[in-house]
Parts: C-alpha cells; structure tokens; sequence
C-alpha cells in the first residue's frame, strides 16, 4: 500500500521562519562593527560617487548635476542589489533553506531595531540623572539639529522624534520590502529590495538636503526615498496603533485620531505618519522649531499632548517601537506566508 503524497513544505517554513529570523539576529548580535558594516560601505561609496562626479561634471549647471545625481543614484543601486539578488538566488539554488538564511542576513543588515533602542537609552539614563550636558551629547549623534541650547523637555521631544521617524525609516520599512521581495520573487528579491531601500534611505540622507549644494543633485535621491517610503510610513501607522494597545501610558485611540489628522503637516510627505502617531499615543506634541546648521527652521507642531517630554516618555517611545517592530513581523511574516 502506498503513502499518500505530502505536500512539501519547505517554502512555507522559509515563509514563516524569514522576518522572525531576521529580528533574532538583530536581537542578539545587533549590528557589526562599523568596518564590517554594509551601511558603512554604502557611505563610503555613495561619498566616493559624489567625488567622481563633482571632479568630472559641472555641477553648476541644473540639468547637468540633476542627471549626474540620477545616474549616480542608479550606478550605487546596481552595485549593492544586483551582487546582493545573485547572492541570495545562488544560496536558494543550494537549498532553500540556505537562501532564507542568506536573505535573514540581508535584511537583519538593513534594519536595527536594537541599535535604535540602545542610542535612546544612552541617552536617557544621564538625562534621567540631571547630567544634560551629556544627554545633549548623546542626542547629537541621534539628530541633524543643533542640541547645545536644548533644555531637558527638548531633549526628550527630539528623542521620541528620532525614535519614531527611524522606526519607520529603519525597521519596518526594510520588513515591508523584504515581504514585498518575497512575494513577488522569493528569497532573492525580497533580499534585494530591502538593500535598495536601504541605499534609497542612505542615498537621502547624505544627498537630499535642501541646500545650493544637493538642490539638483540629490532631487534624484529625495525623491527615490519618498517613493519607497509612501506605503511603509503609511502602514507603519496602524503597526503603531496595534502596538499601542500593549504597551502601558500609551493611547492607541490617540495615536490613530492623531496620526490620520496630523500626518500632512510636515512638508515631507511620509515623515509625519510615524511622529503623529507617536506623538498620539505618548500625549506628546513633537516638532515645532529646530534649528539646523545655524538656521531656524519651523517645522509644524503635531499632536496635542504637552510640550514638557520627560525621560519616562522616552522610555515609553523605546517599548512602542518594539512593539511596532513585533507587529511588523508577525502581520508581514503572516502576508509571506500567505503567499507561500
């Protein structure tokens, strides 16, 4: 008598096991050292393509430094994504195992969760201690504005800031990618595309300032990291409502209520999703006026808790974007298997 047929289920374990093992690894190894880190080398690449091109191209010139800046952008995407798709698409060839294990690593690379709640809680612990001297330093490697002048409440605001914004910018918009990859290609893709939108997020921040220099030149980059962003930031936020109603002091009413009311505010158009909502479920009102590179610019208040942030809603800032994190993973690890 034969055996019935068994389904075989090798794709739906790699389904299952990729987000969670990816979050795993950010858990227990955080991210490597800065000289082995891909980010890094990201930088450094991204600096050396600036280089090339400012000694080869008359950036003075609009159209010129609007071309040289798109062509840079898709000369570092091809670079990292297309070794990265090869990669991983060998590895999966191997077993399938093997290439979910590869694509885990790529994208436990491109977020960092763990670092994001380190930093805050360096800084929250001298802050907690009087020490805002300290605090302030601590905050400088977290935030582009100037935090010399800050008093304590502001060194708390800017923090809760950072760590919503980057819970987007850094943790579930590679998950949202990497589930994307997954689904419209597998392990390769899903490995490739959170690398992209990594480079895309790198890419804006060295190159889509708004100043003389990167007016033209980053636009390409500007706008490439607003596009990858829309749907993260704007899914994000019900991540963040869900996650609300486990962590305490928070109000997930609140953060829905605010979030949808405030979140075209900013003149970014995905940024203010993630701080409204945080500012929602916190009682907080994040933004207002910051000052960057010696110039005062009026971002628009959003929320309407107090001003008065204290360590205890960094604190609370710190769990809602584990929480988030958790959401994350388990409501597109639930979409990857689904589509297994």
């Amino acid at each position: 008598m034969s055996l019935p047929c068994l389904p075989d289920l090798t794709g739906v374990v790699c389904a299952l096991l990729l987000l969670p093992l990816a979050l795993l690894l950010d858990h227990f190894l955080g991210e490597p050292p800065e000289r082995l880190h891909p980010v890094c080398w990201m930088g450094r690449v991204i600096a050396g393509c600036e280089a090339w091109a400012r000694s080869h191209v008359n950036l003075e010139r609009p159209g010129l430094a609007l071309a040289a800046g798109t062509v840079c952008v898709l000369c570092v995407h091809l670079l990292f994504c297309l070794p990265v798709l090869a990669g991983v698409a060998l590895l999966a060839r191997l077993h399938p195992l093997a290439g979910c294990v590869g694509a885990a690593v790529c994208i436990w690379l491109c977020m960092a969760p763990r670092s994001l709640a380190e930093h805050a809680r360096t800084l929250l612990r001298p802050l907690a201690m009087g020490q805002l001297e300290k605090a302030r330093r601590m905050l400088s490697r977290m935030v582009g504005r100037q935090t010399a002048t800050l008093d304590e409440h502001a060194v708390a605001r800017a923090c809760v800031e950072s760590v919503a914004e980057n819970c987007t910018d850094g943790v579930t918009a590679s998950l949202f990618w990497a589930c994307a990859g997954f689904i419209l290609g597998g392990m390769p893709l899903a490995a490739a595309l959170c690398v992209q939108h990594r480079l895309a997020n790198t890419l804006d921040a060295m190159w889509g300032k708004k100043s003389d220099r990167y007016l033209y030149f980053g636009r390409c980059a500007a706008r490439w990291d607003d596009v990858l962003g829309f749907l993260p930031a704007r899914l994000t936020l019900f991540f963040m409502v869900a996650a609300s109603l486990y962590v305490p002091g928070t109000s997930a009413k609140d953060a829905l209520t605010i979030g949808l009311r405030d979140h075209a505010a900013h003149e970014s158009p995905n940024s203010a999703w993630s701080e409204a909502a945080f500012a929602g479920a916190l009682h907080l009102r994040l933004g207002g006026p910051a000052v960057y590179a010696g110039r005062l610019v009026s971002h628009p208040w959003l929320g309407s808790g107090t001003k008065d942030a204290e360590p205890q809603h960094i604190a609370r800032a710190i769990a809602l974007m584990q929480a988030t994190t958790c959401c994350a993973v388990l409501c597109l690890g639930l979409v990857c298997v689904l589509a297994a």
